[in-house]
């Protein structure tokens, strides 16, 4: 009889148990370090808060300069140099573009 509800139990906490093990793993915390990582090297801004040479070189550019600027995110590229992506809206199409901070187009 004591068997009979010893291995149901042993069973049962071993199912209950399950979870917090996998919760628990490494991986889990890389993925969370790794993500902290990328969210501080790109940060989305305020249109309004682009370098003056981006937003004159925006206006001077005959693909962007009609169209509104949807967002804008600084960010830091791989040569340690501080870089601006900006997603345009240009009647319904969208198009992306990427800057320096003195205004000049950067293509990858």
């Amino acid at each position: 009889m004591k068997t009979k509800l010893i291995i149901p139990g042993i069973f049962v906490l071993g199912l209950a148990a399950a979870p917090m093990v996998t919760i628990a793993t490494p991986n889990n915390v890389n993925a969370i370090e790794i993500s902290f990582t990328q969210e501080k090297e790109k940060v989305k801004i305020e249109k309004d808060r682009l370098p003056e040479p981006v937003k004159e070189a925006i206006k001077k550019d005959g693909k962007t300069k009609d169209a509104s600027i949807k967002e804008a995110w600084q960010m830091m590229g791989e040569d340690g140099k501080i870089y601006y992506a900006v997603k345009f809206d240009h009647e319904g199409k969208e198009m992306s573009k990427k800057y320096d901070a003195n205004g000049n187009e950067k293509k990858d």
